[in-house]
């Protein structure tokens, strides 16, 4: 690449919400302030930033009732339980080239529902460097987008156990085998979000035809998320100042993943003991409270300044996910000076320091150990409010947007030709 000749750089995201679709859209435009070309391209969601491109094709009511149809089928076929089971086709062929001249590097991040994989990633020149940023487990799994206790994908998924109907060579095999022949001739270079995600990576046979790994953690704009003045953030949202504000956030409250019910249960005990808020935001349905304690939901909140108040208004942040690739709300709670309770799963592991800027759970799961947690913060405010101070300190140091681009920068021009 000439001197002076901007990287070029093409994203894929399926939406713009969730936490994946907030950490693409951060990336990029955070890319385009260091000079860097970034053009993003999603198929769900709605954004005001410069050079996001949403994908206009599926707009004919032909098209939404075929997806409707394909979703539904797919849809009886999993275990819902262990969550969402990915199909590498897709409804609509796509090509590299539908999205304009070729990038110097194409940024793959959540492609579900969107993209045809056999038809584009066989359309990427086979010197073209493409980086995968893995925000789950589905580009090195048969399917699955969190594999659990399941390590069928170190050797060659068969008899899924996200699939009702699981067999030798169910449809995890059949994914599996058409995603190594697909990966095979790509110049394909993974980047996690944590070293827990990256190990897992390695682990995955179909990354033997990976060229290359590295961990990249996710960052965030360190002065949209900022700490608000408690009092301040209270009175904004209506609480009592002598309630103890715990606060959950996740995309589906409803997902069993997320550990919502757990996290009722620990409130349930520790209402005898004190007045509870349970803060909340984001989708779906909580668990039923009994009534023990007081729940506002806000919905869903994407504005910065808005998140930031939310939880500049709790004591506490908890995130009792049983899975996490690494844990995007406890990083926004602790950029806003509110420490952080959570098991120790996954990427949170290393988000969260133990004692330093929140609490850790090695127990995943359990409700006596979240509860233990959550009276400790409730017990001891100014080691609380010193951990609040650490974990925004830590934010600050470590995890700003604009240092997770400058790594994607310098491992971009590493792939290039003459590197």
């Amino acid at each position: 690449m000439p001197k002076n000749e901007a990287l070029k750089i093409r994203h894929f995201a399926s939406e713009l919400t969730g936490g994946t679709g907030v950490a693409s859209l951060r990336l990029h435009g955070e890319l385009g302030k260091q000079g860097v070309e970034s053009v993003l391209h999603h198929r769900f969601g709605v954004s005001g930033a410069s050079h996001v491109e949403a994908d206009q094709r599926y707009r004919s009511r032909f098209w939404r009732l075929w997806q409707g149809y394909v979703i539904g089928r797919r849809w009886r076929q999993q275990n819902s339980d262990r969550g969402i089971f990915i199909h590498s086709r897709w409804i609509f062929p796509t090509r590299l080239s539908d999205f304009g001249p070729l990038p110097d590097v194409v940024n793959l991040h959540l492609l579900f529902r969107w993209l045809d994989l056999p038809s584009f990633l066989s359309s990427i020149p086979e010197e073209l460097p493409v980086v995968w940023s893995l925000h789950d487990m589905h580009p090195v799994t048969g399917g699955c987008t969190h594999p659990h206790e399941c390590d069928y994908y170190t050797t060659h998924c068969h008899d899924c156990p996200s699939l009702k109907k699981a067999s030798t060579h169910d449809r995890s095999w059949h994914e599996f085998s058409l995603k190594e022949r697909l990966y095979r001739r790509l110049n394909l270079h993974i980047v996690g979000n944590s070293e827990w995600t990256t190990a897992q990576a390695r682990r995955s046979a179909l990354m033997r035809h990976a060229k290359s790994f590295r961990t990249i953690p996710l960052g965030l704009d360190i002065r949209a998320f900022e700490p608000v003045e408690k009092s301040c953030a209270r009175r904004s949202l209506g609480l009592a100042d002598n309630t103890f504000v715990v606060g959950f956030a996740c995309a589906d409250f409803s997902d069993h993943n997320k550990g919502g019910a757990s996290l009722i249960k620990s409130l349930q005990e520790l209402a005898r003991e004190t007045e509870i808020t349970l803060l909340a935001f984001g989708g779906g349905k909580l668990p039923d409270s009994g009534g023990n304690f007081e729940v506002i939901e806000m919905g869903n909140i994407n504005s910065p300044r808005l998140q930031s108040t939310f939880h500049s208004a709790c004591d506490v942040f908890s995130v009792p996910s049983r899975i996490e690739s690494f844990g995007l709300t406890a990083l926004e709670s602790m950029a806003c000076g509110t420490p952080v309770v959570c098991y120790q799963a996954g990427g949170l592991a290393e988000v969260v320091i133990d004692g330093v800027t929140g609490l850790l759970e090695k127990e995943v799961g359990s409700v006596s150990g979240l509860t233990r947690m959550l009276q400790w913060m409730w017990k001891h405010p100014q080691e609380r409010r010193a951990m609040g101070f650490a974990a925004r300190e830590r934010v600050t140091r470590e995890f700003s947007d604009s240092l997770m681009a400058q790594r994607y920068i310098k491992f971009y021009e590493g792939l290039l030709p003459g590197a």
